[in-house]
C-alpha cells in the first residue's frame, strides 16, 4: 500500500487527475449501462486499463530506482514497458464499435468512446515522457531522442498486430512462435506498414506537440 501512495503523491497533480479523468469515463460507462440495460462497451474498462499498465510500470519503478540501476532489470522492465505501450494507443480504434452500438444515442456513445480513447491516449504520450526522464538517467540524449520516433513506430505496428491479427502483449508468452511468424510475414504487407506508419507519426507528433505545449506553459 505504501508503494502505492507514494507512486501517487509522486506526481499528485498529474495522477489526480488521471483518477479523475478515469472516474468521469466509468461513470458514463454505468449510466449507459443503466438507461439501456446492456454492458455493450464494458470492454472499454479492460482496454483502459491496458493502456494505463505502462505508465504504471513506470511509475512504480521510480519508487524503486535500484531496478533502473541494474542492467538487466532495466532491459526487462524496458522490454514489459514496450510489450504493453501499443494498448494506450490501441483504444483509439475502439471507435469502430460506434457502428454496432444503439442509433438513438450515436451522440452519447461517440462522446464515451472519445473519453475513453484520449484518456488512454494521454496514459500513452505521459508514458513516454515517464520513459524519456527514466532512462535518460543511464543513456545519452541523443539515443533517447532517436529511440522514441522508433518506439511510435513499434506501437503503430503492435497496434495493427492487436486490432487486424488480433494478438495481445502476453501473446509473446503464451504462443511466440506464431506471433513472430505472422508478424514477419505482415511486415510484407504494404496496409501494415501504412498503418504502422500512419499511427506511429500520429503518436510522435502528438507527442512532440505535449512537450512543446509543456515547455511554453
Amino acid at each position: 500500500m505504501k508503494i502505492i501512495i507514494n507512486a501517487y503523491l509522486s506526481n499528485k497533480k498529474t495522477n489526480g487527475l488521471l483518477l479523475l479523468l478515469s472516474i468521469y469515463c466509468g461513470l458514463l460507462l454505468l449510466f449507459r449501462a443503466k438507461i439501456t440495460q446492456s454492458i455493450f462497451y464494458f470492454f472499454l474498462v479492460w482496454n483502459l486499463f491496458l493502456a494505463a499498465v505502462p505508465y504504471l510500470v513506470l511509475t512504480f519503478a521510480k519508487q524503486k530506482i535500484q531496478l533502473l540501476e541494474n542492467v538487466k532489470s532495466r532491459a526487462l522492465l524496458f522490454i514489459v514497458w514496450l510489450l504493453f505501450l501499443p494498448n494506450s494507443f490501441y483504444i483509439l480504434t475502439d471507435f469502430v464499435h460506434l457502428k454496432k452500438g444503439n442509433p438513438e444515442l450515436f451522440w452519447f456513445d461517440l462522446v464515451l468512446l472519445f473519453s475513453f480513447a484520449s484518456l488512454g491516449f494521454l496514459f500513452g504520450l505521459l508514458s513516454l515522457k515517464e520513459f524519456k526522464n527514466c532512462f535518460s538517467l543511464f543513456y545519452s540524449k541523443t539515443i533517447i531522442t532517436y529511440s522514441i520516433p522508433m518506439i511510435c513506430l513499434l506501437s503503430g505496428f503492435g497496434i495493427y498486430l492487436g486490432r487486424f491479427l488480433r494478438f495481445n502483449s502476453w501473446t509473446i508468452i503464451t504462443n511466440p512462435f506464431q506471433l513472430l511468424i505472422d508478424s514477419f510475414q505482415t511486415l510484407l504487407s504494404f496496409k501494415a506498414i501504412l498503418f504502422s506508419v500512419l499511427y506511429g507519426s500520429l503518436i510522435y507528433l502528438t507527442y512532440q506537440i505535449k512537450n512543446h505545449l509543456n515547455e511554453r506553459a
